[in-house]
């Protein structure tokens, strides 16, 4: 039993001291919370400044960000100008070399033209030799061709002739021997 009333003994007395910090607990965590609401409000002011400096260094260089932007602009024009005055040029020279070059560009096409031209006349006038030369040559081997006909018809025709006369000898022979 004496250690419940030893126990119960230290307990009160725990709770006694619990109750005398108390009040220096409560007082450190809100000395604690006043220092922490302090450091924010410190940090909190110290970033509104830092942000005023920004927008007041963003206010004062705009001017120069926008002289520099209408800086570029103008120099990207001039530089497209410039190119397009080039290719202009560029295309005017193409087009006088055109100019100049387009009567030698004719003659040749022209001469072309009666190459080509003297050339299929050429090989036409060489068929119609050919041909004449065919013809002539035709002419000249048609009476013999005529003969030959000529000659293979007769002897075909004798030929027939023979044989018809041979077959009317077999038949008479083949009529005499049968006898009756």
């Amino acid at each position: 039993m004496r250690d419940r009333k030893d126990q119960a003994a230290k307990e009160a007395e725990r709770d006694e001291e619990r109750r005398e910090e108390e009040p220096a607990q409560l007082a450190r965590e809100q000395t604690r919370r006043g220092t922490d609401l302090a450091r924010e409000q410190a940090v909190q002011k110290d970033q509104t400044g830092k942000e005023a400096r920004r927008e007041e260094k963003r206010i004062e260089e705009e001017p120069a960000q926008l002289a520099r932007e209408q800086a570029r602009r103008q120099t990207d024009l001039v530089r497209e100008q410039a190119i397009q005055k080039e290719q202009a040029a560029k295309e005017a020279k193409r087009k006088e070399k055109r100019i100049e070059e387009e009567p030698a560009q004719l003659a040749r096409e022209q001469a072309r033209r009666k190459t080509d031209l003297a050339r299929e006349e050429s090989i036409q006038k060489e068929q119609a030799a050919k041909e004449a030369k065919r013809k002539e040559k035709r002419i000249e081997e048609e009476p013999a061709q005529l003969a030959r006909e000529q000659a293979r018809r007769q002897t075909d025709l004798a030929r027939e002739q023979a044989i018809a006369k041979d077959q009317e000898a077999r038949r008479r022979k083949a009529k005499n021997q049968t006898p009756s």
